[in-house]
């Protein structure tokens, strides 16, 4: 309960500073209560406990896993079979678009280089570096919820809604040796690594299977993968494409 950490929080923080002038620590993450859907406390009285073995049977660990990264979990948090629902949803849509993604990219190889591409190509890649530069702050500074929140943004609206959907004429349609078809490949592919990162610490499971279904000499495991960083953001691309 809040009342025994938040004891031991105080008592070893004033030993510390009273034995050796200093805190027993670097940094301190706490975390709100876990609560039914309706924000009752869970007692087994009331018989509203939510048992997380049970949703990770019946949806996957995943999907608990990404409804806790995707909850602000510096206030009481919210857990029940709706909201669950909510979050398999998301998942869903996470998963169809890197199907998307790796399916267009069977017959790509990482080898071929281009070095020319459209403005709108040069557009998603910029967003795509921006989007590292936005996650890597929000997970040094533990803010979770808000990395996810980008993340699942970025998927939805840039690459499902935006990028993916005006250049599936390309992708389908286009010579399979076309430079407009590499290009556009070549984008997706750059996408789907950096997204195999980005969501590996939040969906593990998921990416390693995404990981095996993409081009190229791949890691064992994902695990195994350095986190992207970012390069410097051309706000030039961004803001010209936007304008």
């Amino acid at each position: 309960g809040s009342d025994q950490y938040r004891g031991w929080f105080i008592s070893s923080l004033i030993v510390s500073v009273a034995t050796h002038d200093v805190a027993p620590f670097k940094n301190v993450v706490s975390h709100g209560w876990v609560l039914d859907e309706h924000g009752e406390q869970m007692h087994k009285s009331k018989g509203n406990g939510v048992d997380p073995t049970k949703i990770a049977n019946v949806y996957g660990a995943d999907i608990l896993r990404l409804w806790v990264a995707s909850v602000d979990y510096q206030q009481d948090v919210r857990i029940g079979e709706n909201l669950i629902k909510q979050v398999a949803d998301q998942y869903r849509k996470i998963r169809n678009t890197l199907k998307f993604i790796s399916w267009n990219l069977v017959d790509y190889s990482p080898k071929e280089k281009v070095s020319e591409f459209a403005q709108v190509d040069q557009y998603i890649l910029e967003s795509l570096n921006l989007l590292v530069k936005n996650v890597v702050n929000d997970f040094d500074n533990y803010n979770f919820s808000d990395a996810t929140s980008q993340i699942m943004t970025f998927m939805s609206t840039d690459l499902s809604s935006f990028y993916l959907d005006i250049n599936k004429d390309v992708l389908y349609c286009e010579g399979k040796d076309s430079l407009r078809r590499k290009q556009v490949q070549t984008v997706l592919y750059r996408v789907g690594e950096t997204l195999l990162a980005l969501l590996n610490p939040i969906l593990p499971f998921t990416m390693d299977e995404f990981n095996l279904n993409m081009p190229g000499e791949r890691a064992k495991n994902p695990q195994y993968l350095d986190y992207p960083k970012a390069g410097p953001v051309n706000e030039e691309v961004l803001e010209e494409y936007i304008s």
